[in-house]
């Protein structure tokens, strides 16, 4: 085991804290495994490996020790994995997952204490025969205790089946095929709400000669009564750039926070936000021009008087305000395929099939709105990353929530010796810019995108570097 200690004055304010680097013994991952980090119960980090025909789960004790690992017994087979969920109370987690049993199809739901024993198990749906395989996506409440699946087989329409973790039982099982639907082309997202309600949402002519009929179609299903139905989204004259929806539990509506253009889908001149009250039949969002000086920031030198906007710029995620706002944080990334020398290369384009392809993750810009729309305050924090032929799995942030402030961590450079740097974001706007720890004799490579947050104050990495696998657990600490 390896315990790191790295000391940081935070200039928000009077105290000194400290982050604590523990660092678990690394693992060697097979080609064809995947895994996911479930959280923290009972003290222990569980680590579950997802291979062709082993689950294995992996405790990590409070200095990163492996424990124990036990290969957990599902039932069937060609088991495809959908999602394990933790429960916020630290009682245990769930798995959902897909499994054969005499040419059909199931879905099925165990229950684990965190000592990895199985407490209870049901089979949820009979799918019977796929006719090809389906696409599915699985989105949660932000409570942890619903989950919506949608199982896809045919573009034309989506299967929708929402599940309560804590009864484990199926809320609904229903089917949605809007008219002239294409599910590659015009689904957008699906949330659900802790009380298990369903948003689905379509885009509508999202292009430069239909621009004017631009609009979003919200179809919802109540979890209590069954009840259906559309609410439509007028975006008037403007392209819709980026966008992210969410639901906001607090003051019951979905919320969505995105991008707009007037002219085309390479820069984005503003940003739009509206609240969807469940009860209403149309809505319209508000959009606000990027602040001038805030685009002359982003776009330095490139910046354009005639056509103000800034390239690349996608919405990461959506922090809800309780006053019924919304904190907006959007990054820009830009991936860049490369053509090699020769004519093979530029036929090819790839080296063993693989794309060759540059990738830059770039500023951080957060917009905070207030629940009308109207601007509240923005600002930019810098970085500048660049990696090559890497999935860009080391690039982006991870966003460390707390009640006061936002920390934004993430690796200054893509490559094995690198400075971890911060930014510290209050409830005005105001940032502070903090650089943690170099990786140079500790042999990581941090996949902050994967990373998952435990307390308020302690978040777990995956170090991911040639099929070795470290998970590090990262603790602010008062110093005392």
């Amino acid at each position: 085991m390896r315990h790191v200690l790295i000391a940081l004055v935070l200039l928000a304010c009077t105290c000194v804290r400290a982050q604590v680097l523990t660092v678990s013994d690394e693992l060697t991952m097979r080609n064809d495994t995947e895994y996911s980090l479930i959280g923290k119960l009972g003290g222990q980090v569980l680590l579950l490996q997802d291979r062709e025909n082993k689950h294995l789960l992996t405790a990590y004790g409070r200095s990163m020790n492996q424990t124990w690992e036990k290969d957990l017994e599902l039932r069937g087979r060609n088991i495809r994995m959908l999602d394990a969920v933790a429960q916020q109370d630290g009682t245990g987690f769930h798995l959902l997952y897909l499994y054969r049993d005499g040419g059909r199809n199931h879905l099925q739901l165990d229950r684990y204490n965190p000592a990895g024993n199985l407490q209870d198990s049901v089979t949820l749906v009979d799918f019977g025969l796929f006719a090809t395989t389906p696409e599915d996506k699985v989105s949660r409440s932000e409570d942890d205790t619903k989950l919506l699946l949608l199982m896809v087989e045919q573009q034309s329409k989506a299967r929708y089946l929402a599940v309560d973790l804590d009864s484990m039982q199926l809320l609904y099982d229903s089917e949605l095929s809007p008219d002239k639907f294409f599910y590659g082309e015009d689904f957008l997202q699906a949330e659900i709400s802790n009380a298990g309600d369903m948003y689905f949402v379509v885009e509508r002519d999202n292009f430069k000669s239909r621009r004017k009929e631009h609009r979003y179609e919200v179809y919802t299903h109540a979890a209590n009564g069954g009840q259906t139905g559309m609410i439509d989204v007028n975006l008037g004259d403007s392209l819709t750039y980026d966008v992210f929806f969410k639901y906001d539990n607090l003051n019951r509506h979905l919320t969505a926070g995105g991008l707009y253009s007037t002219k085309d889908f390479v820069r984005a001149e503003g940003y739009f936000f509206v609240t969807i009250d469940p009860g209403a039949s149309t809505q319209r969002p508000s959009f606000q021009r990027f602040p001038v000086n805030l685009v002359k920031n982003v776009e330095g030198k490139k910046y354009s008087k005639r056509n103000p906007g800034i390239n690349d710029l996608t919405v990461r995620d959506a922090m809800l305000r309780r006053d019924g706002g919304m904190v907006m944080i959007t990054e820009r990334d830009r991936q860049l395929q490369r053509r090699g020398g020769a004519i093979q290369n530029q036929l090819l384009n790839t080296y063993s099939g693989r794309p060759l392809v540059d990738y830059h993750y770039d500023e951080i810009v957060v917009f905070a709105v207030n629940p009308d729309g109207s601007p509240h305050w923005s600002n930019i924090m810098h970085k500048k990353q660049y990696s090559q032929d890497d999935g860009g799995v080391y690039s982006s942030f991870f966003l460390l929530e707390s009640p006061s402030k936002l920390r934004f961590l993430f690796n200054d450079e893509i490559r094995f010796e690198n400075t971890v740097s911060e930014y510290v974001l209050n409830g005005r706007g105001e940032f502070d810019r903090n650089s943690l720890f170099n990786t140079r004799d500790l042999e990581l490579r941090l996949r902050f995108r994967d990373g998952i947050q435990v307390a308020s104050n302690e978040l777990v990495l995956p170090s991911e570097y040639r099929n070795r696998l470290r998970l590090v657990k990262m603790t602010y600490e008062a110093a005392k």
